[in-house]
């Protein structure tokens, strides 16, 4: 077994060192230009400015819109399911909440997994096509021993890698002190032998999440992480099934700082088929746009079904009006009693959501779904957006600043 020590905050650095000045801020993805220095510019470079602006506005125009598909459903993939409970092993009775890395032309899959009379842990798969896949034997992450934080369960949660390692962030409880549900960070060189890291739990709850936390999906996309979580408040009962999505960020991976309110809620319209609930978000970042896959519940609370919402930021959402994109299957198929838990893959032939499917006397199994025609998500490289809005704000600054004659 391979052993990575990791004893301190500051060793655990899932991706380049990021800028001491988004320490424990609470915000958005958003630029700040409060660090502009303008001394350093000549007049010359003044006199730049209005055709730098002409071409940052005509590059904007060309910026791809948000595109959905045309109000239909993402289609099953007939031979769904396509991962399962393994009979007779620690993942006996379900196989759930799939996450998905495509790396060196393969597919790699961490899910959590559970079977009888009380094992769980979080099982790896890998395939060359992501429709078969070969499991490997046993959990590659099980709960810790009686009396720490993630005694009783674990369960995903997100993976990153960051050319080095792999990085998990994951759910942990016990009998006591984290009944309700903690989150914990696990690194990794090869997905297979993962080593916690010594100050877990590295987020906790508090009054805004103190009832429920489960779910945590981080991204970096910028110099900062983001992780956004399923949560319930001390406003709801121990044993409401009502839940939120909330927001943290962090500059390291391992100190979170907290919105203070959840940034997606259930639909107001008690109508809609996510008034009850939407939890388990998973995220893409495009350069532009997040997009964001969640679970929604109705006030029945029965028979999830997933749909998409798209942000400029990571704390705004808009709703796709062509949501729900998933729903349960016909009357005795796998995933008849509903879907959720979904996680997307940019595969070798296209998008890829894979997904729990549950079925009127089974529990989850995993399956995978792709759009209808016309859906895209829209590529735009992320650093020149930063260089053209840094240009701007710059310009801002100066023209603001410039001696009037």
């Amino acid at each position: 077994m391979r052993h990575i020590k990791v004893s301190k905050p500051e060793d655990v650095q899932p991706a380049e060192e990021s800028s001491k000045a988004c320490q424990h801020r609470v915000r958005p993805f958003i630029l700040s230009n409060s660090h502009l220095r303008t001394e350093a510019w000549s007049s010359k470079s003044l006199r730049k400015i209005p055709l730098t602006l002409a071409a940052l506005i005509f590059i904007m125009i060309l910026l791809p819109a948000v595109t959905y598909g045309a109000g239909q459903q993402w289609t099953e993939y007939s031979g769904n399911p396509v991962l399962g409970p393994s009979v007779g092993s620690w993942d006996g009775d379900y196989a759930v909440s799939p996450r998905i890395l495509l790396m060196n032309g393969e597919y790699r899959m961490w899910f959590s997994g559970g079977g009888r009379p009380a094992s769980n842990g979080i099982g790896y798969a890998t395939s060359a096509d992501g429709i078969s896949w070969s499991e490997h034997v046993g959990p590659v992450l099980s709960p810790g021993s009686a009396g720490v934080w993630d005694s009783s369960s674990v369960a995903l949660g997100s993976v990153l890698w960051n050319g080095t390692l792999f990085f998990m962030w994951y759910r942990g409880t016990n009998p006591t002190t984290y009944q309700t549900g903690a989150v914990g960070l696990a690194i990794s060189a090869d997905g297979v032998s993962w080593t916690k890291f010594s100050g877990n739990p590295v987020l906790k709850a508090t009054a805004v999440d103190q009832e429920y936390i489960a779910s945590p999906y981080v991204l970096k996309p910028t110099g900062t992480y983001g992780m956004w979580y399923t949560a319930r408040s001390a406003a709801y009962p121990k044993t409401s099934p009502y839940t939120e999505i909330l927001f943290a960020t962090s500059y390291d991976g391992t100190h979170w700082t907290k919105w203070p309110h959840p940034v997606f809620t259930p639909s107001t319209d008690s109508m809609q088929w996510d008034s009850g609930a939407v939890y388990s978000p998973s995220l893409y970042w495009n350069g532009t746009i997040f997009w964001m896959w969640y679970t929604g519940l109705g006030q029945s609370f029965l028979n999830p079904q997933i749909g998409i919402a798209t942000s400029p930021d990571g704390a705004t959402w808009t709703r796709s009006p062509d949501n729900p994109i998933l729903s349960p299957g016909p009357s005795g198929s796998w995933d008849s009693a509903g879907v959720e838990q979904a996680d997307l893959t940019i595969g070798r032939n296209g998008l890829m959501l894979y997904y729990d499917g549950l079925g009127p006397n089974t529990a989850g199994r995993i399956g995978f779904a792709q759009p209808p025609q016309g859906f895209a998500i829209p590529e735009f490289p992320f650093p020149s957006v930063i260089v053209l809005l840094e240009v701007a704000a710059c310009a801002a600054v100066l023209l603001r600043k410039r001696p009037r004659n």
